[in-house]
């Protein structure tokens, strides 16, 4: 009977150091595939610039360097993105990022990021994404893209004798 009690007592030890391992285990992976992202992402190489119409802010498209990182960058790479995207003022103050977005696959090398009045949206595999960025003011809009036609600005010739 008292081995019965020390066997269950070594069991649940035995298995109390199972679910540690396993936790640690999961902690360190976790831990090793951020710290891939920070450097890839650290290393990485700007893409492209494309600037806001009133120049007030830029998108950059960056590719991140997961090969610099050898085997373990191979892996995260498999995972993650070919690319990120940030949004900066034109003094350089960051605004918005799509870097930490692990829940979207974008690229940039087929199509590239864009601004559509004041929305800076980039590729994804499910189409365009953005972001609303109001810090970087309104677009300036030609006038006669909204001007209904009038005698000075009509879209066809209409002369002719009358």
């Amino acid at each position: 009977m008292q081995w019965a009690v020390l066997n269950q007592g070594a069991m649940v030890m035995k298995g109390r150091s199972v679910l540690l391992l396993i936790a640690l285990t999961f902690v360190a992976v976790v831990s090793g595939a951020c710290y891939v992202k920070v450097e890839a992402g650290r290393l990485a190489h700007v893409y492209s610039t494309t600037w806001n119409d009133s120049e007030t802010c830029y998108i950059n498209s960056y590719i991140p360097q997961y090969s610099a990182l050898g085997v373990a960058g191979s892996l995260v790479r498999i995972f993650a993105s070919e690319a990120y995207f940030k949004v900066y003022a034109k003094d350089g103050t960051l605004l918005r990022s799509s870097e930490w977005m692990i829940w979207q696959n974008e690229f940039t090398v087929d199509e590239a990021s864009q601004w559509a009045f004041n929305r800076a949206i980039y590729p994804t595999v499910k189409g365009y994404q953005g972001w609303s960025v109001p810090e970087c003011g309104q677009a300036r809009v030609s006038q006669a893209f909204f001007a209904p036609p009038s005698a000075n600005n009509a879209p066809f010739e209409t002369g002719g004798d009358s």
